[in-house]
């Protein structure tokens, strides 16, 4: 099925449009010297990326990864010496514009660095990202430009793959078009991104694009049960996260009982008007806001997802269809308690909070303006 893990040496599913795309291009001899791989986190660009320096090194001589050459083992491993990965690193202020872009780390940053990318080769869709990293400086384009101009040791194609391109600095993204201008022999460039607006238009322009879209919730679905989700938090596990499968498995391995609780200990707080206990959370969520804002608004929708689950069993829906699908008795003696609700209120109250934050209106102050409106919304016609 269309969800379920291709052939392919990285654990990878869906995008078989350009997985045969690629394919036909090393078929027909036709590899161009640059791609760029855009689409929405998580949809797989980046572990495709991998998969295509697979594909055109593997010694077998086809272009589907035999996973036992000595190639495709290293691969696998992220360490082959014809694979080159640039991805955002932090930039100091003492470092030059020729320096190695690694010079001034100490070896416990290097060492972190390491275990970032053994952790990406195992599962190619976790994101890169080295601590108070924001760009990626020029002097690690120059030291690629480096070795790619290098006599390689091994045969194949030299790839170059750099996630989050829309991060290239200035000087950085000026330097890699450089590069593209005259690129060496029988090399690739590789761009990855989920913002390609961002991207210097004329680098854009030199690159062969393929569009990675967001995973469909069946493939999601049969995703999730094969890595052993709950079954019972599959439809919360697919809306929250929103065809990203990094998210998606980042929430699997959390406590999602503990996320659902939240949700409902919220929703009960606001339904008593408990004031101290709405203040508690103000300052909990506020908190959260700052150390982790995709989990943040991830609460947010969790709620505006109650609602929304509320009316499809007040209009006798299928149960089917719920996104909390674990909290059905909850919601139904909801539905008995407040049976003049307002979900249209509550749910454009959740989405003007989450549009607040998203513009920086003070968060306290944009949380408890939620937490009254939706107190007004379950109060509808009792006149509290």
């Amino acid at each position: 099925m269309a969800g379920k893990t291709l052939m392919t040496l990285f654990p990878l599913i869906n995008q078989k449009t350009n997985l045969d795309f690629l394919t036909n291009a090393i078929k027909h001899q036709r590899v161009s010297n640059a791609y760029l791989f855009y689409g929405p986190e998580g949809s797989g660009s980046e572990g495709f990326a991998l998969e295509f320096a697979a594909m055109l090194n593997c010694q077998s001589g086809t272009p589907t990864p035999c996973g036992t050459c000595n190639a495709c083992k290293k691969i696998r491993r992220l360490e082959y010496s014809n694979l080159e990965l640039v991805y955002p690193i932090p930039i100091r202020k003492d470092t030059i514009a020729n320096d190695e872009p690694f010079k001034k780390f100490s070896l416990a940053e290097i060492e972190e660095i390491q275990e970032i990318i053994r952790n990406k080769a195992q599962n190619p869709y976790l994101k890169i990202k080295v601590p108070k990293a924001q760009h990626i400086p020029i002097n690690f384009i120059r030291e690629i430009k480096r070795r790619t101009y290098l006599r390689s040791q091994e045969s194949g194609w030299k790839v170059v793959v750099i996630f989050d391109a829309h991060l290239l600095t200035e000087p950085a993204a000026n330097a890699f078009l450089k590069i593209l201008e005259e690129p060496p022999e029988k090399s690739t460039f590789i761009l990855t991104s989920s913002n390609i607006n961002t991207i210097l238009p004329t680098i854009v322009s030199r690159c062969q694009a393929l569009y990675f879209p967001a995973l469909s919730p069946d493939q999601m679905r049969d995703y999730l049960i094969q890595h052993n989700a709950p079954e019972n938090y599959v439809n919360l596990i697919i809306r929250l996260s929103a065809g990203d499968v990094n998210q998606a498995l980042s929430l699997i391995d959390t406590e999602i009982d503990q996320f659902v609780s939240l949700t409902l200990d919220i929703l009960r707080s606001v339904a008593v008007w408990n004031i101290k206990s709405v203040y508690n959370f103000v300052e909990s969520l506020s908190a959260m806001q700052r150390e982790d804002t995709i989990r943040f608004k991830q609460i947010l929708l969790s709620i505006a997802f109650w609602f929304r689950d509320a009316v499809i069993l007040k209009k006798g829906s299928e149960s089917g269809d719920l996104v909390h699908s674990a909290l059905q008795a909850e919601i139904s003696n909801f539905v008995k308690a407040f049976p003049d609700f307002d979900p249209f209120y509550a749910l454009t109250s959740v989405e003007n909070c989450i549009d607040f934050i998203n513009r920086n209106v003070y968060i306290k102050l944009a949380l408890l303006n939620l937490f009254f409106n939706l107190k007004q919304a379950l109060h509808t016609g009792k006149n509290s």
